[in-house]
């Protein structure tokens, strides 16, 4: 598939600054690591890297993303490449791969799936094989991978992707003693509601509320192997990267980030914008704009 420069330019839009080289019939057909790239690649440079030129120069690939670091130098202009300048190259880079080179599913459900006739399904949702669904409610353009259960009590909004496996709107694990030692379970009455534009990955486990909802909101990312328990909330662009726990009644604060083999302690509240390290253990809130790691974790530093 060829897609020339020009389309490229044209879905940029504003998040493009400027471009130099000779466009015309210029086209890439793949996307690929350095180790596999080739003239007809589209590449992008890295910011974090201190050679940042030297790689825009070296690069197989023809046309590249660069930052405004990266001058459009005598050695590219040898070479005939085509040098996009955004602020932000890797993202520019995604919204590409996904826009051009990610094969879009077909809406329809499988024949293999079980769907309640009660549930709201919207259009152009794709429903995989194995997929049990229940009294719930799923948006718009929504893709439900094969193998996910989806309880009664669950809304779903536009857009979102859940990976295959995931069990949404379970019963939690709230429990009291009698005096002889017997658990008594708490019931779950609430719902389990999730925005638009949200991914929960492979294999993730998602409760619904006890007697409020457990929430997760718009274009939040949530990695595999995940749990996130009753009353849970989570605000607007929270990340969470895999393997991590949230106890009930945990609240993440919008546009926070949570590493991978973290634990959060019940009733915490982690403000916005802050960042939690990997493999920490949190016990106490966490306040805006903080860095915070460790075993119990602790303050970092300021972002």
């Amino acid at each position: 598939m060829k897609i020339f420069i020009s389309e490229i330019i044209s879905y940029l839009s504003s998040d493009l600054l400027n471009y130099y080289g000779n466009i015309d019939e210029v086209y890439v057909d793949n996307v690929a690591d350095v180790s596999h790239l080739t003239p007809s690649s589209l590449d992008w440079v890295n910011t974090r890297k201190t050679d940042t030129q030297q790689c825009a120069e070296n690069s197989v690939a023809r046309v590249l993303l660069a930052s405004p670091a990266v001058r459009f130098s005598k050695e590219m202009e040898k070479k005939q490449k085509v040098l996009l300048i955004v602020e932000k190259p890797r993202m520019a880079m995604a919204k590409i791969i996904q826009y051009f080179f990610v094969e879009k599913k077909e809406s329809g459900i499988s024949p293999a799936a079980f769907v309640n006739q009660q549930a709201q399904i919207g259009t152009n949702v794709y429903i995989g094989p194995g997929c049990v669904i229940g009294n719930a409610t799923i948006g718009n353009n929504t893709i439900i991978n094969p193998n996910v259960v989806v309880y009664d009590d669950v809304i779903i909004g536009n857009n979102c992707i859940i990976q295959a496996g995931a069990v949404l709107g379970t019963d939690g694990l709230g429990c009291s003693r009698e005096s002889d030692g017997k658990l008594v379970k708490f019931p779950h009455i609430g719902k389990l509601i999730i925005g638009n534009d949200v991914e929960i990955g492979a294999n993730c486990q998602i409760a619904k509320g006890v007697l409020s909802d457990t929430v997760i909101e718009n274009g939040c990312k949530i990695n595999g192997l995940c749990f996130i328990a009753h009353n849970c909330h989570l605000a607007e662009n929270v990340w969470i990267t895999g393997d991590t726990m949230l106890c009930g009644s945990t609240s993440v604060g919008k546009n926070t980030t949570i590493y991978s083999n973290v634990i959060i302690r019940e009733q915490v509240k982690i403000g916005t914008n802050s960042t939690i390290g990997m493999g920490s253990v949190v016990t106490k809130n966490v306040p805006n704009d903080e860095i915070w790691l460790g075993s119990p974790a602790h303050f970092h530093s300021k972002k």
